[in-house]
């Protein structure tokens, strides 16, 4: 009678194993925050806020910094249900955009888990005149280590001039 060893009998029992467990790439229930910075230029004494705009949402305005969003917990689903680990239609808090004012020229901005490839930036005034306004492309650069399940990204600061 052969005795195997706890450790032989896992390394012949391995390679059998895997393509059972191996079935989908399964990312864990997680979220983060991409952030882009808007730094104003010019004549900036009458701008009271920045406010950027996605096609599906707004900022809105805040006299103090927003606190970081709630991010959500999800059950993990294969990265092929919607890329991001969330089942379809349960993804982050939809479309919010946090603005956090960071000197006394700079805001920025953060979006749970999305990143817009376009936003307009808009200088305001005190009543809510658009003092300057800007559409421009954002291109995202993931930070930190790259995974298939995705993780926080930053795009290039945007600069809006004031005349």
């Amino acid at each position: 009678m052969v005795r195997l060893r706890p450790i032989a009998c896992l390394a012949v029992l391995l390679p059998a194993l895997l393509p059972v467990t191996g079935c989908g790439k399964t990312c864990p229930s997680m979220a983060w925050i991409n952030y882009v910075t808007v730094a104003l230029d010019g004549d900036t004494r009458g701008v009271t806020w920045v406010q950027l705009c996605t096609p599906e949402a707004c900022s809105q305005a805040t006299d103090r910094p927003a606190p970081p969003p709630v991010l959500p917990t999800a059950t993990p689903t294969p990265t092929g249900a919607n890329g991001l680990g969330f089942p379809p239609g349960q993804g982050p808090a939809e479309h919010h955009i946090s603005v956090e004012r960071t000197g006394s020229d700079a805001w920025r901005f953060g979006f749970v888990v999305e990143s817009p490839g376009s936003v307009t930036v808009r200088a305001l005034d005190r009543a809510g005149k658009t003092l300057a306004e800007k559409r421009v492309s954002l291109v995202w650069q993931q930070i930190g280590k790259a995974t298939e399940c995705g993780g926080p990204a930053t795009a290039a600061p945007v600069t809006l001039t004031i005349n």
